[in-house]
Parts: C-alpha cells; sequence; structure tokens
C-alpha cells in the first residue's frame, strides 16, 4: 500500500469530466494546455492530458474549468479558476495513455458567469 492508501483526506472529492485548460503564469499562452478533469476537491485536483507533458512538481499552474451549472440555473458555459502548485505527475500506463495532474490550490476558487466574460 502506497501513499495513497495511507494519506487521510481533509475535503470529499467529487469525480467529474469537465475540459480544463492550463498554462504557467510565467510563460503565458505558449506553456499553455488541455486537459480533462478526473476528480476535484476544496484543497484541490487532478486532470489528465494527453503526452508530451512539460510541467514539473513544484510548478505553478493557472486552471480554468469550463463548466455548465444548471444547479445555479446558468446554463450556459461558465468557467472556475484557481492558480495552484503541482504536487504530483502520474506517468502513463499501459491502462492509460494520459500524464495524471495533481493540483493543490494555493488560492479559493474563483468562479465567472458568462456575462461577466
Amino acid at each position: 500500500m502506497g501513499i495513497m492508501g495511507k494519506e487521510r483526506r481533509r475535503f470529499n472529492r467529487l469525480a467529474v469530466s469537465l475540459p480544463v485548460r492550463y498554462y504557467l503564469p510565467e510563460k503565458g499562452e505558449e506553456s499553455s494546455g488541455l486537459g480533462v478533469l478526473k476528480n476535484i476537491s476544496l484543497s484541490g485536483l487532478i486532470f489528465e492530458c494527453p503526452p508530451p507533458v512539460h510541467l514539473e512538481k513544484g510548478q505553478i499552474l493557472h486552471v480554468s474549468i469550463a463548466a455548465t451549472l444548471p444547479s445555479l440555473d446558468i446554463q450556459s458555459i461558465s468557467h472556475l479558476a484557481v492558480k495552484g502548485e503541482v504536487v504530483r505527475l502520474i506517468p502513463p500506463t499501459r491502462a492509460n495513455s494520459s500524464w495524471g495532474i495533481a493540483i493543490r490550490f494555493l488560492e479559493e476558487l474563483t468562479f465567472s458567469s458568462p456575462e461577466s466574460d
């Protein structure tokens, strides 16, 4: 049993698949990429993206998640945005060809409705 088995989570994780866009703030758009959110909690998230992945543990990312939020009566696409630190990179396996990127939030999630874009 590895670290994951012993780790105690402070917050429940929500498993969800949503489009994710990320970029390194110091490099801007040329270091951006797209992925798919796998799960999210109040403290962080994990998303997957296809190789090659040019990220390293400790890097700071800006992450934007596109979502419809019908529970808030918002049917069009909205965005959740957050800055976070890469805490783990999960290499591809035979069963899953994507990289997993685990992010620890460095600030609270912000929410923007389509009208404010």
